[in-house]
């Protein structure tokens, strides 16, 4: 093809039709409706399994200083510096865990 008759083709075009763009944004709307719920759940579930690791690492290392001192924890703070850095605070609120989030709580022998 010669570069005249590329050029009349590209002239004769005219483009989308109302139609055709609206089905096309109907389209994408579909998607996005679909996809958009999925997302919005990420942070929840991170929220939750950051807070199951927490629990866990608390109560592996209540268990060692169990194990190694031989007495009952009482507080959380007997685990800083030896056994963790600091006591992490719940994901999403400025709340510190307790024994009882741990499952145990103060009266337990």
């Amino acid at each position: 093809m010669s570069v005249m008759k590329i050029r009349r083709k590209l002239k004769e075009q005219q483009g989308f039709t109302l139609i055709e763009l609206i089905v096309v944004m109907a389209i994408l709307a579909v998607l996005a409706a679909m996809v958009v719920p999925r997302f919005a759940n990420i942070l929840a579930d991170s929220e939750e399994k950051a807070n199951q690791a927490n629990i866990d690492m608390l109560n592996n290392a209540c268990d060692l200083y169990e194990a190694n001192t031989g007495n009952t924890i009482t507080d959380l703070d007997e685990l800083v510096d030896e056994y963790v850095k600091v006591i992490p605070n719940r994901p999403g609120t400025d709340e510190v865990y307790t024994l009882a989030d741990l499952g145990r709580d103060d009266s337990e022998p």
